[in-house]
């Protein structure tokens, strides 16, 4: 009886699993229209600053580098940033950042030949803000042409002004003792801890990392504990596989009473799923597809880059989260095709209605 009462405890302690259905919201792309040298990008991630703006990073992105405005006059740059003032993607204003040179760079500079494509991050309350970014190794003739090559962390000591008046600066970090050339694929607060979703160097499977909050405020990333599948450990050479077939982009939140991820699902027409879980650490649900995006429904559709973005406001009733997502092509000529360029590589707005 004991054994049956403490099994029914468990149960009713476990949230419902969520499904639902989405809305795209094509009038809100106009939020990434605002300045006229940013020409589209991917990625999107974001981070709630806390202070009524919301921090925006892109991995690779069109600078115009002429008066005439056009991506085959523009240099592409492997990541850039906003600030959005404002939660409304309606309303809401955005401040583009990158390197401003001859040619424009990135926001996040190269080291010697590798390059960086960021992968969200948090700010801590009333104080630093810490941004993953992965970094990224060319490996012509190879795969994709390029590889993994780890993660880093960079902090801002200071965010509150615009975002090329802030001062980078490179936090210490420890690879993965079971795979160095793993990167984050998305993180979030868990009250006194940051937390990170980690996908082997090579895709696939998905593990944790944690990091104290006091540790993190003071710009010290070096100790991450690792999650066993029984306990955390600082001292652990590997850590349990948490998400079989992780992406590596995604995002991660607190949503009502459990843990949510959102991310693409699938290659090429992609859709934009669900995975859930009673606590960070799993269990977690297997994907549930939740929204089709009308840019899957073309012939060779490159739909990719899904996430969500609590800080931002929906107007749905009920439990309803902002997503986004880009849209590419197998063939790089397309996107500099005048008839493409204001719709084809650029990030997406999409709603969805959970329940």
């Amino acid at each position: 009886m004991r054994a049956l009462v403490l099994a029914l405890a468990a149960c009713s302690t476990t949230p419902a699993a969520l499904t639902g259905s989405g809305t795209r919201l094509a009038g809100e792309d106009a939020l990434f229209h605002q300045q006229p040298r940013w020409l589209g990008g991917d990625a999107a991630y974001t981070i709630d600053l806390g202070d009524g703006r919301v921090l925006w990073l892109f991995g690779d992105s069109f600078i115009a580098t002429s008066p005439a405005l056009v991506r085959s006059e523009s240099t592409m740059v492997h990541n850039s940033v906003a600030v959005m003032t404002g939660d409304d993607p309606a309303s809401a204003t955005m401040q583009f950042a990158w390197r401003d040179g001859a040619p424009p760079d990135a926001f996040f500079a190269e080291d010697g030949d590798d390059w960086f494509w960021p992968n969200g991050g948090v700010r801590v309350p009333g104080g630093p803000l810490v941004v993953f970014v992965s970094e990224v190794r060319a490996t012509p003739g190879q795969g994709l042409g390029f590889a993994s090559a780890g993660y880093r962390a960079v902090m801002v000591a200071d965010p509150s002004g615009p975002p090329d008046a802030w001062q980078l600066a490179a936090a210490p970090v420890a690879p993965a003792p079971y795979d160095p050339t793993a990167t984050v694929a998305c993180a979030a607060s868990d009250g006194d801890h940051l937390v990170a979703l980690l996908v082997d160097g090579q895709g696939g499977a998905g593990r944790l990392a944690r990091w104290a909050m006091t540790d993190v405020a003071a710009g010290d990333l070096s100790t991450p504990g690792w999650w066993t599948g029984r306990a955390w450990s600082t001292t652990a050479t590997t850590a349990a596989v948490v998400l079989p077939d992780a992406s590596t982009e995604c995002s991660l939140e607190r949503f009502a009473d459990q843990w949510l991820l959102v991310a693409s699902h699938g290659f090429g027409a992609s859709t934009i799923a669900i995975y859930t879980a009673p606590a960070v650490t799993g269990p977690w649900s297997d994907p549930r597809d939740v929204f089709t995006p009308p840019e899957s429904e073309v012939p060779d559709a490159f739909v990719y880059a899904g996430k969500g973005h609590p800080a931002l406001v929906t107007h749905t009733a009920g439990a309803s989260l902002v997503v986004t997502y880009a849209d590419n092509s197998f063939t790089f000529s397309d996107l500099l095709d005048p008839a493409n360029a204001d719709t084809l590589y650029w990030p997406h707005v999409a709603e969805l209605s959970l329940r």
